[in-house]
């Protein structure tokens, strides 16, 4: 074993024996104040927020309005759609499988889905788990059932069906891509294999025995109390954002939760109450793909690094987010009721207020709270200014990482470039111990730019190699 990943182990079990206590957290008036200013300028309804620092909880809160029409506050009982952040229960759900010898990682998917295409034999649990099945993403998925519009219902059979149609982009392993089918099919092996249904699978194993007596498995005919309305950007106004579709098999995007009971649910995740300390080092490890390069996904989880510090993570399009951050010891839960529609073109954002309010406890985490230092090399800066413009256009560069291009989202970096008023440099974090590889590149050095347009200011940290080459982005708010 590396001596990261023995770190990475230490920090996992160093998580476990702590009791959930309470304590008031002295910094309550600064963490209110981000979180407010934040809701007012995206727009954001109402907002749960749960912080959890060795063991304890520091904050949880709720802000705003859970339901518009009715003025109902939001409060730590509010109940959200999850969207995405349930595949974190669903990746932990084989784990369970896995530990009981149910199952294997490397069990090709057809062993257990026998009805499957020809085309699916190479593809196997572990690819599903980290999204490099070659399975299409979130705009191409269950096309088969795209003819006639958007549907009120969707059996199990008929989502399989459509998936079983749908063209495979790249053979199993060679790339990531985020795919909802992928963990649609893990929701078919749960219940092929474990004789239940998913959600009764998810209740029994998980909810009850964690006391999670405010979550379950989506059911749009079933009264919920305290859940929280949806909403989104329509034309530049506020709109309820009509997520009313019900699937029979919901693995892929359909646990229904509160702050309160995630917090059960992190406690029980550290202490291995849910799966090994071992299983949770699989599940929090990049993917490995054939080339022998890594992306920063593991099974149902993003597995990051912010300025050194280990960053775990997912969030779901109906504006959800739950962040850990094991070497601090710090978990961060935000749940909005501002989502996204797959498509849209409007500008919604309540992503990444987990990483603002972390770095509120963090120091050393938030770019934004670094001194901007002296610009070194003008020049480099205007090069990744322009690296930036050409990835939006869909250039080649050849001083980028050529598996790059494929993960950027090319219209929406052209959209912030369009009003760029700023791209200044801030400050340079040398990587080059602990050793970091990302997507095949060695890292040496991380610089960050603070870049402000008419939307707002976001920080773009590029990740370059000894030779000046740029291995990724990544662009986040603080």
């Amino acid at each position: 074993m590396s001596p990261r990943r023995r770190r990475s182990l230490i920090a996992i079990l160093s998580l476990v024996v702590l009791p959930l206590g309470v304590a008031a957290p002295a910094r309550a008036d600064r963490i209110d104040d981000y979180i407010k200013a934040e809701m007012q300028k995206r727009r954001i309804p109402g907002l749960a927020l749960a912080v959890v620092r060795d063991g304890t909880v520091v904050k949880m809160q709720g802000y705003g309005l859970a339901n518009l029409d009715h003025d109902v506050p939001v409060t730590p009982d509010t109940v959200f759609e999850l969207a995405s952040v349930t595949k974190q229960f669903t990746a932990a759900a084989i784990m369970t499988l896995v530990e009981e010898g149910k199952l294997q990682l490397d069990d090709p998917i057809l062993w257990h889905l026998p009805q499957g295409p020809a085309t699916w034999s190479a593809i196997t649990v572990r690819h599903l788990l980290t999204h490099t099945s070659g399975l299409p993403g979130l705009e191409e998925n269950f096309k088969a059932l795209w003819p006639g519009g958007p549907r009120l219902y969707y059996s199990t059979a008929q989502l399989f069906n459509a998936a079983t149609k749908d063209p495979l982009s790249f053979p199993a392993g060679e790339r990531f891509r985020y795919s909802d089918v992928g963990y649609f099919l893990l929701g078919m092996i749960i219940e092929h294999v474990s004789g239940q249904r998913y959600a009764d699978f998810l209740d029994e194993r998980f909810f009850r025995p964690l006391g999670m007596t405010s979550t379950s498995v989506i059911d749009q005919w079933k009264i919920l109390k305290h859940r929280a309305a949806g909403y989104t950007i329509r034309d530049g106004q506020l709109v309820n954002i009509r997520r009313v579709a019900q699937a029979e098999l919901a693995s892929h995007y359909g646990v229904m939760s509160t702050v309160k009971d995630l917090v059960k649910w992190e406690a029980a995740l550290a202490a291995g109450r849910v799966v090994s300390v071992a299983s949770l080092g699989q599940m929090w490890t990049p993917v490995r793909l054939t080339d022998g390069s890594t992306f920063p996904y593991g099974f149902g989880w993003s597995v990051d690094e912010r300025r050194g510090h280990r960053w775990i993570s997912h969030t779901g399009i109906t504006g959800t987010e739950f962040s850990r951050f094991p070497d601090d010891k710090l978990t961060a839960i935000v749940l909005t009721n501002l989502g996204a529609l797959i498509g849209s073109r409007e500008l919604v954002s309540p992503w990444g207020l987990t990483l603002g309010v972390a770095g509120r406890y963090i120091p050393g985490l938030l770019v934004s709270t670094q001194k901007a230092e002296p610009d070194p090399d003008p020049a480099a800066t205007e090069r990744l200014r322009d690296i930036l413009g050409r990835l939006a256009r869909g250039e080649d560069v050849p001083t980028v990482n050529p598996r790059l291009p494929g993960y950027v989202g090319k219209n929406v970096l052209a959209e912030r470039l369009r009003t760029l008023q700023s791209f200044t440099f801030v400050t340079c974090d040398d990587a080059r111990a602990p050793a970091m590889e990302i997507l095949g590149e060695r890292v040496s050095r991380v610089c960050h730019y603070r870049l402000v347009n008419a939307e707002g200011t976001r920080y773009y940290s590029f990740f370059l190699t000894d030779d000046g080459r740029v291995a990724t982005v990544w662009s986040t708010t603080e």
